[in-house]
């Protein structure tokens, strides 16, 4: 059988964790498309339309891209050269400076601002007095990631306006607003575009090009075999339906970012190429259509699985860890977490009477990645114990069939299986749950609140307290580093009473931000704290009842700080209410007694000066 070589394959699998990766670059993929006679992938760029609004604008700004490396800074200046009348050729001289006239101005176009040596002096010199002019000739494009920025920035002669406008762009990436509204310049940092959003963009561009119709009338797809490289493109497209495995990826996805951690556009394309073509035999990790034949004549299409490739499984360890989007995501541990229901039904389902039918469903439903003759196979040599390879070869299957489950598992039976068990963030499907219903107004579920609260009180207290319906304020009565702290300083009502009030907020960066109302206005007013999924993850367990510092010190560490801030702003609000009692030579300490609820409730001693 001759396989027809796809061009296009041949293309895209250089987006892959490959050592010869050029396709990551922008500025190398026009040569690498006239290599293979292919048509170029339309991206993801979510400021391209932003950008162009206001360079054709009557009363256009300059522009300032950032980001870090791989968000596509690159792309967006082309595409922006593009569509205002400049040619490809003229782009692909690869000057380090373009201009171009727009009406009766010149637009300048720097694509990396680090490319430019002493040059970039006088440029960034040039451009911080036309920011200074609305009507300046010469308009601006500068893109740099941040710390190239903001060097470069430092470099400059220190003129006045240099300055001013090195004061408002250092102020636009922490704020996004500028503090001079006189200077006609924005900013823009791509790594604040959510990847989650664009992971569809990526998978469409990939997955319905139109070089996969080189694949027609290949004989690896005539009927009598499977092409792994097509059988993961079907299971990666995104049809007009709801698609469960692209939504639980975005799900990790989303979770990654609200902790802090960044996918940029070039990684999503990474991860994309390596979840179509991944198989650990192929050359580099990465199938090419030469090696569809013998990788389908050994057997071994089950190992090019697409639920593997996700976390980078076909690469060699030392690779995976290295190449980041597979680190990133590896961190869920999924393949490693499970619960006894999960593994139940993966060791035991195709002989337990109770669990036969969704044995069936689930694992035998999908015979070339699921329940493969090798799967029952190993199945049976593990439960019967043939040899003492028979263990370590199923563990290894079985770590793959949970990667699978977590991906195809229906969503009416995520309760029933505890789904999210099969990753370390056991309660992040009840946080994403909240970030949905706070994005349609909705308020999150009293249970919720109560487990936060309590998780709280817990951290504040050092104690078993079950109060939900107050934050306790709790202080060790020294400067001691007790783990127990008795006397309470203060109470906050949960629900609204008077000036105080507990509760969600969406928000754009951590997700979702717990607000604590102490006053109506003024000082100390709001108190917040960035829920992010890990600091969730750690106040729920606490809640239930793990030791604070078995998960994570930093954020043990976290909410400890976050107790001083409300400490800091209860005992200003006595201050300027004047509501600290007049006691003469008596102190009165108010002690934290739990009651045989696990309830705390104060306890008044005085003590007498």
């Amino acid at each position: 059988m001759t396989i027809i070589e796809n061009r296009w394959v041949r293309f895209f699998r250089k987006y892959g964790p490959i050592p010869t990766n050029e396709n990551m670059f922008d500025e190398k993929i026009q040569r690498a498309i006239v290599k293979h006679d292919v048509t170029p992938i339309k991206l993801p760029a979510q400021f391209l339309n932003a950008l162009l609004e206001n360079l054709r604008s009557t009363s256009p700004r300059s522009e300032v891209l950032t980001g870090t490396a791989g968000d596509g800074k690159t792309y967006h200046c082309r595409e922006v050269w593009m569509a205002l009348g400049g040619s490809a050729q003229e782009w692909n001289k690869g000057k380090k400076i373009n201009t171009l006239p727009l009406g009766d101005r010149e637009l300048v176009i720097v694509k990396d601002l680090s490319e430019l040596k002493q040059e970039s002096a006088d440029l960034l010199v040039d451009m911080a007095q036309a920011v200074t002019d609305a009507v300046s000739q010469r308009l601006y494009l500068i893109a740099a990631n941040h710390g190239q920025l903001l060097e470069k920035l430092r470099e400059a002669p220190q003129t006045p306006a240099v300055r001013n406008m090195s004061h408002a762009i250092e102020a636009m990436l922490v704020t996004g607003e500028s503090p001079d509204q006189k200077l006609y310049l924005n900013l823009k940092d791509l790594s604040r575009a959510p990847a989650s959003e664009m992971l569809a963009d990526v998978v469409r561009a990939l997955t319905e090009h139109e070089g996969w119709n080189e694949c027609d009338g290949c004989p690896a797809r005539d009927g009598s075999g499977i092409c792994p490289i097509w059988e993961n493109r079907s299971r990666l497209r995104i049809s007009d339906n709801e698609h469960r495995f692209h939504k639980r990826l975005t799900a990790l996805i989303e979770i990654s970012e609200q902790n802090g951690v960044h996918f940029p556009v070039r990684q999503i394309l990474e991860l994309v190429s390596n979840i179509l073509l991944g198989h650990p035999q192929a050359r580099d990790g990465l199938m090419s259509c030469s090696e569809v034949e013998k990788i389908t004549a050994d057997g071994a299409i089950g190992l090019a699985s697409v639920y593997r490739n996700v976390f980078g499984e076909n690469l060699k360890s030392s690779r995976a860890e290295k190449t980041k989007p597979f680190r990133k995501l590896a961190a869920f541990g999924i393949g490693g977490e499970t619960n006894h229901r999960i593994d139940s039904l993966l060791v035991y389902g195709a002989d337990d009477p109770d669990l036969e039918s969704l044995y069936r469903e689930f694992v035998l439903s999908d015979p070339i990645y699921g329940g493969t003759r090798t799967y029952a196979q190993g199945q049976k040599a593990y439960l019967e114990g043939y040899e003492s390879g028979a263990r370590a070869a199923f563990l290894f299957m079985l770590r793959a069939q949970r990667q699978r489950l977590f991906f195809t598992l229906p969503e009416s039976y995520e309760d029933k299986f505890e789904l999210w068990d099969l990753t370390v963030f056991r309660y992040a499907g009840m946080y994403l749950k909240m970030v949905e219903n706070l994005q349609q107004g909705k308020r999150p579920t009293n249970n919720v609140m109560s487990l936060i609260v309590r998780g709280l009180n817990r951290i504040f207290t050092g104690m078993l307290v079950q109060n939900n319906d107050e934050l306790l304020l709790a202080t060790s009565g020294s400067h001691a580093q007790s783990k127990t702290s008795p006397l309470l300083d203060e109470s906050i009502s949960v629900p609204r009473h008077g000036s105080e009030e507990v509760r969600f907020v969406r928000s754009s960066r951590s997700g979702i931000v717990l607000s604590i109302q102490l006053s109506k206005g003024g000082d100390p007013g709001l108190i917040q704290l960035a829920l992010t999924p890990i600091r969730f993850e750690f106040l729920v367990r606490v809640a239930e009842g793990a030791l604070p510092s078995s998960f994570s010190v930093e954020c043990h560490e976290d909410m400890l700080a976050f107790k001083a801030k409300l400490l800091t702003g209860t005992a200003r609000r006595r201050k300027l209410q004047d509501d600290t009692p007049a006691t003469g030579n008596e102190l009165i300490l108010r002690f934290i007694d739990l009651a045989s609820d696990g309830r705390a409730a104060p306890r008044r001693i005085t003590v007498m000066g």
